[in-house]
């Protein structure tokens, strides 16, 4: 019976993470199309912002070895570069390098700064992921499973580099052109996207809690909670860049929407998925040190 039932777990767990490679990456696809407008533009952005928080919780916060996390982790970014720089071919109506690759600076600015926060409130809190039936986390990996999960990372980062290098041409390469392409070199949206980035922090750790952490009697008021914290958050924001930024006019409405609804579909994404998880007996625990296992006897 045990059996059955973890494998039927395991086929639910199969199933969410493909549902969800297919559906982001069918987005990641089609994003690069969404950036004519504020409003468009900013919910793009709230959904690649739940994707790349979505994968980066798989490599700070379920628990595993890291040498297979990691790995996988970087593997996930490097496909969903690869749909937006589709998408970006489909737009442009033709390959274009610079775009391409300052699309990937701009998805590796985005995961350093979803990875690390994460990682720190995991070390931190000691949050971490684990299903209800596990109770072997103090256990010693076997040297045999550990030589296998280092192998198993490196064939994911050989592959992962294969992918990359496959995506973009042999020659005509630059960074400069690239940094210019992803327009972080402008210090007005480089203040931009890190007040985003730190609004967007401060709207997902609380669905994650809420989703895995909290009982089940309290998380549909608690998520009433987050939707007018969430909306509190969204008006400050919208305010401190007007402070910094300035007005952006007659779209200062729609810039203002936009963010509010940016940050509400990011959540709604995150605990949609973080939801799933639990129905499957995942929870948010605080992991126990290692030094305070009491030895028998």
């Amino acid at each position: 019976m045990a059996t059955t039932e973890t494998a039927h777990r395991k086929f639910q767990l199969g199933l969410l993470i493909a549902v969800c490679c297919v559906v982001f990456f069918i987005t990641d696809v089609a994003i690069p199309s969404c950036f004519d407008d504020a409003f468009p533009a900013l919910v793009a952005m709230g959904i690649l912002t739940a994707q790349l928080t979505v994968i980066c919780v798989w490599g700070t916060l379920v628990r595993g070895t890291f040498w297979i996390r990691l790995p996988w982790t970087l593997l996930l970014l490097v496909i969903s570069w690869c749909g937006i720089a589709w998408g970006i071919t489909i737009e442009k109506g033709q390959a274009n390098t610079d775009a391409m690759l300052g699309a990937g600076i701009v998805w590796t600015f985005g995961f350093v700064t979803s990875f690390v926060p994460l990682k720190i409130a995991a070390m931190g809190f000691r949050w971490q992921i684990v299903q209800g039936s596990d109770n072997d986390s103090n256990a010693i990996p076997n040297s045999r499973y550990a030589i296998r999960d280092v192998m198993t990372g490196t064939l994911l980062l050989a592959l992962s580099m294969a992918i990359g290098r496959a995506m973009l041409p042999a020659d005509d390469i630059s960074f400069t052109r690239a940094l210019q392409a992803s327009d972080l070199d402008e210090p007005e949206l480089l203040i931009a996207i890190t007040i985003y980035g730190i609004v967007s922090l401060l709207v997902k750790l609380p669905c994650i809690w809420i989703a895995l952490g909290e009982p089940n009697e309290k998380i549909k008021s608690w998520i009433g909670v987050w939707v007018a914290y969430c909306a509190i958050l969204a008006t400050l924001e919208f305010a401190l860049l007007t402070a910094i930024l300035g007005s952006s006019g007659g779209d200062s409405g729609e810039v203002f929407l936009g963010m509010l609804v940016s940050h509400q579909i990011m959540g709604a994404i995150m605990l949609a998925v973080c939801l799933s998880l639990r129905g499957m007996g995942y929870r948010l625990e605080r992991s126990l040190p290692q030094n305070s296992v009491v030895s028998p006897g």
